[in-house]
């Protein structure tokens, strides 16, 4: 969650890679703040053979400039002009593109513009360039659990480990004793309601549990598995669930959703939120004290209430054949929570008895919930179906009288609805095929659409340069991979995945800011983000690979050293300044999770672009 109390805007619609490029390994201390790279923008780690190989130079050149691609000797493998964008919106740069996907061969190469500059080395290759990064970006999950010690064994570097963070969370408060009290044993009222709200990751820069906000994480992270069943199975990640027989990624998700069933009080709605009466130090250094800070179970909402629904549903359906016992138990409590938001369905904001709540945690407010419903709905019918429950039935009529059925768009944690759709289309149900037909035409339109948006930048974002950036701009960004991914997986169009390279470039180094936006990938990288255990290690010990920063944010500037005033895309602090840099650089689990989809997705689809 945001480290302040604004929420995320919804959003509009082999050759190994070469050391050097890749700055370091796990053991590797982390170079000195960069201030990004000269006027020659490339995906500083590489490019496929068969893809897109566009890159950004920056000049105020008003005619073509002579470029050429050196190979590792200095050699001319290719040349060619650069082709004036001129004046780009979203970062003010006057800019040209050179294009040199038409080059051939592999190995290191560097791209130099006539009066310009030099790019930094990157890799043409028809193996996988960024292998790790989908596992490295899952690993932030163990990271960030909490209600249990995080071992040095796990974790990229040793000195992270550190004891259990808020194990009190297996009985919390309600805030104002919003729950009520237990009856007692003469009939009369017993002492407060408390929640078992154990087992769960912290949500970003602060130690928050939100079931809205979780419900996607865990959804994009299920829905990677769901379409490619093979990735992280037992035994691949680092964890303590190793060799249990259950996928990696299934454990790592039961993990972090244990909370949620526990979010139900005794009867009602689910409690909206979980966290500190204050916000916790920066950063935090003394585990015991930050266990000791007073923490309580915020007043209920409905669209919680889906989303704990949701997720268990989900979680079900895909842990039925490791778990049963596990997936009858998430099961009944999916069901549970399905009925109670169905008396409550419009229980918008924490009720308490002066309509305020503890100011330690992020907001998320949401005066919409029929986007939830249908989200859960469809993920109730899935897992209905498969279980030959007789409930199906009235989750599909849920799902099919929805008005969000068959919508497609990004998805958040404020618009859901997009994941039920894609739920829809990728696992096996009983829709008119008609309706199915739809729902991937018009994910076809809404890919192209970002095919599109992404040709008319001057940066490969697949933003337009029209909008603001918001909070989160670099997750709007792979929101839409995995968008593009979905629709390349069902329609096979290469357009679609070529795309999804290309936003990987712009993460990787061809953006405004000239740097990668993912710790420990590029030369020149992010180093620093938001996050109170791991700024506490730093500068002594680097953030571990594979972290997304938030990106340029344009729109909710309110901390003190995320610049207002410049273009949307350049809207991003400095090197060294996470503590107060929230609305920029914060990382979060809804931001890490497409991550880990979109550089999975790659890493699998490699063969697809292996020409060249």
């Amino acid at each position: 969650m945001r480290t302040n109390l604004l929420a995320s805007l919804p959003l509009a619609l082999a050759v190994a890679l070469v050391p050097a490029t890749v700055a370091g390994t796990a053991d590797d201390p982390a170079p000195a703040p960069a201030a990004g790279t000269g006027p020659v923008l490339v995906n500083q780690i590489g490019y496929a053979a068969g893809a897109d190989k566009i890159a950004t130079v920056v000049t105020a050149a008003t005619r073509p400039l002579t470029w050429q691609l050196l190979d590792d000797r200095g050699r001319t493998v290719a040349s060619g002009t650069t082709r004036v964008v001129g004046p780009d919106k979203a970062s003010g740069d006057h800019v040209h593109q050179a294009d040199f996907s038409h080059a051939t061969g592999q190995g290191v190469r560097r791209l130099t513009v006539a009066g310009t500059g030099t790019s930094v080395p990157f890799t043409v290759s028809r193996a996988p360039l960024h292998p790790q990064l989908g596992r490295e970006a899952l690993r932030y999950f163990y990271f960030h659990r909490m209600g249990t010690p995080v071992e040095a064994r796990y974790l990229q570097y040793a000195a992270h480990a550190h004891p259990a963070l808020h194990p009190g969370d297996s009985s919390v408060p309600c805030w104002k004793n919003w729950c009520g009290k237990e009856t007692g044993g003469d009939g009369g009222a017993g002492r407060e309601r408390r929640l078992d709200v154990a087992g769960s990751w912290a949500d970003a820069g602060d130690f928050g549990v939100y079931p809205v906000n979780h419900a996607v994480s865990a959804w994009t992270l299920l829905n990677l598995y769901e379409r490619r069943k093979h990735v992280y199975g037992d035994g691949s990640l680092p964890l303590p669930e190793a060799g249990n027989g259950v996928p990696d990624i299934l454990d790592e998700v039961a993990y972090g959703s244990r909370f949620m069933s526990g979010m139900l009080p005794a009867s009602g709605l689910a409690s909206h939120k979980v966290h500190n009466h204050t916000w916790s130090p920066f950063p935090v250094t003394d585990i015991a004290a930050e266990n000791a800070l007073p923490r309580s179970a915020m007043p209920p909402s409905t669209n919680a209430t889906y989303a704990v629904a949701r997720t268990n549903a989900q979680l079900a359906r895909v842990l039925e054949r490791f778990d049963a016992g596990r997936a009858r138990a998430l099961w009944a409590s999916a069901r549970d929570a399905w009925a109670r938001a169905e008396a409550r369905p419009d229980v918008d904001q924490p009720e308490s008895d002066d309509g305020t709540d503890a100011e330690g945690g992020g907001d998320y407010p949401d005066a919409r919930n029929s986007d939830d419903r249908y989200a859960a709905a469809a993920e109730l019918y899935l897992t209905a179906r498969q279980r030959a429950d007789r409930s199906a039935a009235g989750y599909r009529a849920a799902v099919t009288g929805s008005p969000h059925y068959g919508e497609i768009g990004p998805v958040d944690w404020s618009r859901a609805a997009p994941a039920g759709t894609l739920s829809l289309l990728a696992v096996p149900g009983d829709l008119p095929e008609a309706d199915l037909a739809r729902m991937r035409a018009d994910l076809r339109t809404a890919a192209d659409a970002l095919v599109d948006t992404q040709r008319r930048e001057g940066y490969p974002a697949l933003i337009s340069g029209a909008e603001p950036y918001p909070w989160g701009s670099n997750a709007a960004v792979v929101n839409r991979m995995l968008l593009l991914g979905t629709a390349y997986d069902l329609g096979h169009d290469r357009r679609h995945l070529k795309a999804m390279h290309r936003a990987m470039d712009y993460l990787l180094g061809t953006n405004a800011m000239r740097i990668s936006y993912v710790t420990g990938y590029g030369a020149h990288r992010e180093t620093d983000l938001h996050d109170r255990l791991a700024w506490g290690r730093y500068p002594a010990t680097p953030y571990p690979h594979g972290w997304l920063s938030g990106g340029p944010n344009s729109v909710n500037i309110n901390d003190p050293v995320t610049p207002p005033g410049r273009p949307a895309a350049k809207s991003y602090a400095g090197p060294g300044t996470a503590p107060s840099a929230w609305g920029s650089k914060e990382n979060t689990v809804n931001w890490n999770a497409p991550l880990v989809w979109a550089a999975t997705f790659l890493t699998s689809t490699a063969p697809d672009l292996a020409t060249r």
